[in-house]
């Protein structure tokens, strides 16, 4: 993992550099300027508190199913934070870690198919406020101050151990996502084919997607199709 002091965008940084570098390069900051989340929301880190890194990802099985990579990150994510004690860990589907309901980690998946995903992942840290944000930290749960550049490195060593096989073992990854599925039987309102529409969130498919009970059927529903706009 190479480190730098400052970047406005791990995954910017690696989309920049992507002819120059390997399968399994990754990038580090405890201060992105500029990150960014699904549909363009902003991932607002103070300085020095966070962990902020990218993985870029070129083999070929896993570029494949890349609707995974999300979703096996997430429980990777979950279950560092599980180890180092954090209660009440959940998935929100497609891309958040929630501990009491609270984001504390937000994963970004980019890249330029069938050629190779850039897998981002911020996670805070120490920060101790959150204005605006519904979101909290390890230090805020645990009163824990751990530094954040082992926190990126512990964690990315969970993701390549989990994904280098993704394909297999998927019946136990679903299994534990559904576990933890922070959606699951909640009514939600959403965008879908450019309709809003309103639904019951059912669990995830072997693929990734989300089944949602609409009008008394399951439709399957990609990321890369639905906003999710509310919950309740």
């Amino acid at each position: 993992m190479k480190g730098f002091d400052k970047l406005p965008s791990t995954n910017e940084y690696i989309k920049e550099h992507v002819h120059e570098m390997h399968n399994f390069d990754s990038v580090y900051t405890s201060n992105q300027t500029e990150g960014r989340g699904r549909n363009g929301h902003t991932w607002v880190s103070e300085p020095g508190r966070n962990a902020a890194f990218s993985i870029l990802i070129k083999e070929s099985h896993i570029v494949a199913r890349y609707n995974l990579v999300s979703i096996i990150t997430g429980i990777a994510v979950s279950n560092y934070l599980e180890n180092i004690g954090m209660p009440n860990v959940q998935l929100k589907w497609p891309n958040d870690v929630l501990v009491d309901g609270k984001k504390i980690c937000g994963i970004l998946l980019e890249g330029k198919l069938p050629e190779y995903i850039i897998l981002g992942v911020g996670i805070n840290v120490n920060q101790m406020k959150f204005e605006g944000f519904e979101a909290t930290s390890i230090k805020n749960v645990l009163d824990l101050k751990v530094q954040p550049s082992l926190v990126a490195a512990d964690i990315e060593t969970l993701i390549l151990d989990y994904i280098s096989d993704v394909g297999d073992n998927l019946e136990e990854y679903i299994d534990e996502y559904n576990d933890k599925d922070y959606l699951l039987d909640k009514n939600i309102s959403f965008t879908y084919q450019g309709k809003n529409l309103e639904g019951t969130a059912r669990g995830i498919n072997l693929d990734g997607s989300l089944k949602v009970e609409y009008n008394g059927e399951i439709i399957n529903i990609n990321s890369d199709e639905v906003n999710i706009v509310r919950t309740k």
